[in-house]
């Protein structure tokens, strides 16, 4: 039953994610063209042209691998979680070449970092109450945040190599990060507290250890 309950909140949790990427991708068009608009720089005005055109021409794959990718990134989770050992392997996703980190990459990771810090901080106090749930679920009272499937770590993740995806050039994934900062990370909380309420509605935990009463 428990394989079941995790089930039902992977699918709540990546349709809600996935809904607020596409609510993302709708706001971009007046988001990057007030910007194009206000801007004086000539370049910044060309990059944010192509990273309009990058998301008109290439939406549906960026919606198509962000879930494929997030689903990917959880199921690694909870196979460790699990104590199950093996890499996935997946065909329908786009390998990403290893290459020598440059100094652009480093700063990309670091923003990256950054901003799965930001979201941890924003949305701790539903993350402290799921850690303890979702260790009922895998029978680990002591299951580390960074194994926890529905890790911020995870969803930035799986949105980087989405990224990684669109285009090669830094700039326009740098774009696409302040994006997802600025209209996907204020949903991210309400996902994780309907997450905890559809745990505590299959009695998971209803009391945390310690808090006395439920968080959602």
């Amino acid at each position: 039953p428990f394989d079941s309950i995790l089930a039902q909140c992977r699918d709540m949790f990546c349709e809600r994610l996935a809904s607020a990427l596409s609510g993302m991708l709708d706001k971009s068009d007046e988001a990057l063209s007030s910007l194009i608009n206000e801007s004086r720089d000539t370049e910044a005005q060309k990059l944010y042209r192509e990273t309009l055109d990058k998301l008109h021409a290439q939406r549906e794959m960026i919606e198509t691998q962000f879930r494929a990718r997030y689903l990917r990134e959880f199921q690694q989770r909870s196979n460790r979680a699990k104590k199950i050992g093996g890499d996935l392997e997946d065909e329908d996703l786009p390998s990403i070449e290893l290459a020598l980190v440059g100094d652009d990459d480093l700063d990309e990771t670091l923003k990256f970092n950054a901003m799965t810090a930001r979201l941890r901080q924003y949305c701790d106090e539903e993350l402290v109450a799921l850690d303890q749930r979702v260790g009922v679920l895998f029978g680990d009272a002591d299951l580390q945040p960074e194994d926890n499937p529905f890790t911020p770590q995870a969803i930035c993740d799986a949105y980087k190599q989405t990224c990684s995806q669109v285009d090669s050039n830094v700039e326009v994934r740098m774009v696409l990060l302040k994006l997802f900062d600025e209209f996907v990370l204020d949903d991210i909380r309400g996902i994780y507290r309907a997450v905890n309420a559809l745990l505590v509605q299959n009695s998971i935990l209803p009391k945390l250890r310690g808090m006395g009463s439920a968080r959602k």
